[in-house]
């Protein structure tokens, strides 16, 4: 199974593996360490990046079989990767450190290293979005492969990266992903922990980087369902995934919960 992605980029691969293997300790630290952060184990927000870290750096890594074989195995894929792997690591890492001292990473101003490493935080999401984004140009501008699969993992990772990107930075700039409602994460919406009294900036996140995974998906079934017209419902979707995120923020800034 692991070939299936290490054969498109190794390092990518690599890097989605070891995250998984990171929830494995975060997993046990969760089970016999009883503090409490925003209302939560201090645990919770290391397995949710190490998770999300994995399935991003998995998704890209597959996706690549649909980029032509000589700019797969390029100079600028290989920069590419490493900035996406590198700035997962330091983003994973650091939120890791911040649980097992039991404070925050995100939003933690307390001193002036917890500011600098907070701002690099953000710098490090914004390369990791932009080089994803950028490895869907390469894919839509050299396609390799089914026309609708290119297309779906090209629009994807572009999509995903840029709106992951703009509601990153949203959050980033706001002094908390809460909006007018409890400032915590105790009675959030289950797994997810999305406040359930007042509007949170994580849902339209959520929404908009995972396009990445959704339009793939839907490229996927009209391939496999033998669809010939796929252009409309693939690009329906895409406008539907912005719109989701759109609305989503929208509700956010405006203090509602989702859904």
């Amino acid at each position: 199974m692991i070939t299936l992605f290490a054969r498109h980029n190794a390092l990518l691969t690599a890097g989605g593996v070891f995250f998984l293997l990171c929830v494995i300790p975060s997993a046990l630290a969760f089970a016999l360490d009883t503090r409490l952060f925003n209302g939560n184990s201090v645990w919770i927000k290391p397995m949710k990046f190490q998770i999300s870290l994995a399935v991003h750096l998995l998704t890209v890594a597959l996706l690549l079989r649909f980029l032509a074989p000589e700019l797969r195995r390029g100079r600028v894929m290989v920069w590419l990767a490493a900035a996406i792997l590198g700035t997962a690591l330091f983003e994973a890492a650091y939120i890791t450190l911040q649980a097992a001292r039991g404070t925050g990473s995100h939003y933690n101003l307390s001193t002036p290293v917890t500011a600098f490493l907070y701002t690099a935080m953000g710098v490090g999401a914004v390369i990791l979005v932009a080089a994803t984004a950028w490895v869907g140009v390469l894919i839509l501008r050299a396609p390799h492969g089914p026309a609708v699969l290119a297309q779906g993992a090209g629009l994807g990772l572009l999509l995903g990266g840029v709106l992951g990107g703009i509601t990153g930075i949203w959050m980033g700039g706001a002094p908390g992903h809460w909006v007018g409602g409890t400032a915590s994460d105790a009675g959030g919406l289950p797994i997810l922990g999305w406040s359930r009294d007042g509007g949170d900036l994580r849902v339209a996140h959520f929404f908009g980087l995972h396009l990445m995974q959704a339009l793939p998906l839907l490229a996927f079934g009209l391939w496999r369902a033998g669809v010939r017209r796929w252009r409309v419902p693939l690009y329906a979707g895409a406008a539907v995934g912005v719109a989701v995120t759109v609305v989503t923020l929208a509700q956010a800034v405006a203090g509602r919960p989702f859904p």
